[in-house]
């Protein structure tokens, strides 16, 4: 894959970002939500997963694409939405 440079953050974890954009989109396909994250939210969510130090691992080994991602709560916009991806994501574990 072709690295990205970007000027405004040099330091910037290229394979957390593009780790974090995987998530972004699936979060994005979730039936039934009822504002899907936009740019502004990826953005803010990046900006935490880097001041937490997340490792990319731990986004890049979710066990599959319904694991809810670290931090979930900067991507979602309203508290109902929280609770779906809650929900969504212990039905998937109840299933294994």
């Amino acid at each position: 894959m072709e690295k990205i440079v970007n000027v405004h953050y040099p330091d910037i974890k290229q394979d957390l970002v593009r780790q974090a954009m995987e998530i972004f989109f699936d979060v994005r396909k979730v039936p039934g939500l009822k504002k899907k994250p936009s740019t502004s939210e990826l953005i803010d969510w990046l900006k935490l997963l880097l001041a937490d130090d997340i490792p990319e691992e731990i986004l890049k080994d979710r066990e599959n694409k319904n694991a809810i991602p670290p931090l979930y709560g900067a991507l979602l916009k309203n508290e109902q939405d929280v609770h779906l991806l809650e929900r969504l994501a212990f039905m998937h574990r109840a299933k294994r």
